[in-house]
């Protein structure tokens, strides 16, 4: 650490520390002109009340956790269809975005920038946002995961913010998504996937019939709960060593 600010002394340092940015003032960019800026492999020494949790050997193995969840979910988009397979593409989304986040920059050659990631995972939940509006507007039925995903891809958005990290949001969101692993853990989310945000129910047409309107269901028939449970405990887990290094 030079001067305050963190700079790179082994290979297996991320790409750059981004997320201390916000709460240092200034950084040095190991990669110049903005580059992605994943944890993984974090080899810096901690300032005082800071504490590393991702050493580069764990970073390495989440690394390989996500590129699998990628695969894994890959499947799911091949057995699905309408809104399901767009629903499970947000993972496949997902799972890149962390295994980028995780990967040190050792195993990491493609220098993607953060702000790529931001814009796209950000854009993600704002269409999301549009589109159950819509849906509400129109009075057909959403399923409550469309919001559960937008809010994931709010989260990532966040995680790559070069902007900073505020500590109540992070740690909300470290809450937030062990719960979440613990509900897909133990399959609960299949139950939530039967649930409606807005809309559905039961109506009577012009023609004085009873229609029944439920909103479409998401989960593939697949067994999710090891590959999802692995997905939002990283989640948690990345959230929780960015905020323990600030």
């Amino acid at each position: 650490m030079t001067g305050g600010v963190p700079t790179r002394s082994a290979a297996h340092e991320p790409l750059s520390l981004w997320y201390i940015r916000g709460v240092m003032g200034s950084m040095s960019m190991s990669h110049g002109g903005g580059h992605s800026n994943p944890v993984g492999g974090m080899s810096m020494s901690a300032g005082h009340g800071t504490t590393n949790i991702l050493p580069s050997w764990l970073a390495v193995i989440w690394t390989i956790v996500f590129i699998a969840i990628i695969v894994i979910h890959a499947r799911h988009l091949r057995d699905t269809h309408g809104q399901a397979r767009i629903w499970h593409s947000g993972h496949v989304l997902m799972a890149f975005g962390m295994a980028f986040q995780f990967a040190p920059a050792s195993i990491d050659h493609f220098n993607i920038p953060s702000g790529f990631w931001q814009l796209v995972f950000a854009n993600g939940a704002i269409a999301i946002v549009l589109w159950i509006l819509a849906q509400a507007i129109s009075g057909r039925a959403i399923n409550v995961l469309w919001l559960v995903m937008a809010v994931d891809l709010a989260a990532m958005a966040y995680m790559w913010s070069p902007s900073g990290f505020q500590a109540p949001i992070t740690w909300i969101l470290v809450a937030y998504f062990a719960a979440q692993s613990l509900l897909w853990l133990t399959d609960r989310m299949r139950d939530v996937d039967h649930r409606t945000l807005f809309g559905g129910g039961f109506s009577i047409t012009p023609g004085g019939a009873v229609a029944i309107s439920a909103a479409e269901p998401l989960v593939c028939f697949r067994d999710l709960r090891a590959s999802m449970f692995a997905m939002t405990l990283g989640m948690a887990y990345m959230f929780a060593a960015m905020q323990l290094m600030m």
